[in-house]
């Protein structure tokens, strides 16, 4: 009898297993005892964890800016001590399925009294819990990949490390310029020319230097789409290249979208605006997710995921905006970073007048 020899019978059985709720339950002592630290996500904790039998001394989130209030609560009253470690200049929880839900509230006093926080960290920081800021910056192997965010989102408080070699061509950011690059705005709302660049530099990379990891980001789910569509022609005449591409490797090339480009990282990053003027030449200030609320912590999150290098492939430059048309700080921040990219640290330097910078 026991909790060890229940988890030995349950090991040799070859089917008829106890769920594992009703196991975890079955043995606690000896769960803990064989793994005192346990990795799960909070749906996880409330799926597979007893409140009354699970019981930790310490809880600790990871990610927290993701993680709604209400989906904490399951993980959180089950530990005696909690921590917090998120970045709330980074992405909040998508929000798609709760459109809508607001709608509810329209009675005013109602609405004075509740409070909505889009994260479990927005929510610990606004009650008082002790805050203990992460200033180190390890990612970038070079300063110019993380001066612009350290500049614009967390008031130049980073501790960076600059690059021994400031100009080395592997290191630091390279404008990309597609001038005949139009923006399919009325149909498929994607850029086929900047796919066609994007997908040839990571031909180019990978077969020069194959030793290297490699992401791409785009500023849209179409563009994204176009890129992938291209990628999987190229692939067609270059076999060799596909096991790049493979999952089980760690640092596996992708292909993604702003939404979903949090907590990666690779040497090498390659964004692709994709927006721009269309067939009559015409340019929005639509750039989809970043005209939304918290465009701005989206741009954030996507321009900080390169160690050595990011490439920004885009068919208009900063000249091209027209900041009277909007107010949205996503907006704001993509001119302030395509600036950037093409000028290097004089654009930082123009947002404070009679400043002359630091050595």
């Amino acid at each position: 009898g026991g909790e060890a020899a229940l988890l030995a019978h349950e090991a040799n059985k070859k089917k008829r297993h106890l769920p594992i709720r009703k196991l975890f339950t079955a043995m606690p002592n000896l769960l803990t005892s064989l793994k005192p630290c346990i990795l799960m996500s909070p749906l996880s904790v409330s799926q597979f964890l007893d409140p009354l039998q699970m019981r930790f001394d310490l809880v600790i989130f990871d990610e927290a800016s993701q993680i709604c209030s209400e989906d904490a609560i399951g993980a959180i009253y089950r530990g005696r001590q909690l921590v917090i470690c998120g970045d709330n200049k980074q992405l909040p929880p998508t929000a798609f399925f709760d459109q809508g839900v607001s709608d509810d509230f329209d009675d005013q006093e109602t609405s004075e009294v509740l409070e909505h926080f889009d994260s479990i960290l927005d929510e610990c920081m606004a009650i008082g819990m002790p805050v203990l800021p992460l200033l180190w910056h390890y990612r970038s192997r070079h300063e110019s990949l993380i001066a612009f965010s350290n500049h614009r989102f967390y008031g130049n408080r980073l501790v960076t490390f600059p690059a021994s070699n400031d100009k080395h061509p592997s290191l630091g950011i390279q404008f990309r310029y597609v001038q005949d690059g139009v923006y399919d705005r009325g149909g498929r709302r994607d850029n086929p020319r900047e796919a066609e660049v994007i997908v040839d530099l990571i031909v180019q990379y990978l077969a020069e230097q194959p030793d290297r990891s490699l992401g791409v980001v785009a500023f849209s789910v179409a563009q994204r789409n176009a890129i992938e569509d291209r990628l999987e022609q190229v692939l067609r005449e270059h076999p060799e290249l596909e096991h790049h591409f493979k999952l089980d490797n760690s640092d596996h090339c992708f292909v993604k979208n702003l939404e979903s480009v949090q907590g990666d990282e690779r040497d090498v990053m390659i964004f692709s605006v994709g927006y721009g003027r269309d067939q009559q030449g015409r340019l929005t200030m639509n750039f989809g997710p970043l005209n939304s609320e918290g465009g701005e912590r989206r741009l954030n999150v996507a321009v900080t995921r390169a160690r050595d290098k990011v490439i920004v492939v885009s068919s208009i430059r900063s000249s091209d905006f027209d900041l009277s048309a909007t107010q949205a700080p996503g907006v704001l921040a993509l001119y302030h970073y395509l600036d950037y990219s093409e000028r290097g640290p004089e654009a930082l330097s123009l947002q404070h007048p009679g400043s002359t910078g630091e050595f």
